[in-house]
């Protein structure tokens, strides 16, 4: 008779953490999307050299660092 409690208090709180690394993931691409149309919009010479210099990693490489940097 205790699972039900259980579950009705797990199951929204791993809902969330699913929808929240999503929306992050979501963001995290966004982002660069937007640097990367901020570069075009530049002169030629300028835009590739803005291009070339932007973070080319990929979500799951950016989450490996931060969650590395943050480990004491």
């Amino acid at each position: 008779m205790k699972t039900k409690p259980l579950i009705a208090f797990i199951l929204p709180l791993f809902l969330m953490l699913v929808i929240t690394s999503c929306t992050t993931q979501a963001w995290y691409e966004s982002v660069k999307q937007g640097a990367a149309n901020n570069c075009r919009k530049q002169p030629p010479i300028e835009s590739e050299r803005c291009l070339e210099n932007l973070n080319k990693k990929t979500y799951d490489e950016y989450e490996k660092e931060r969650t590395y940097k943050k480990s004491p």
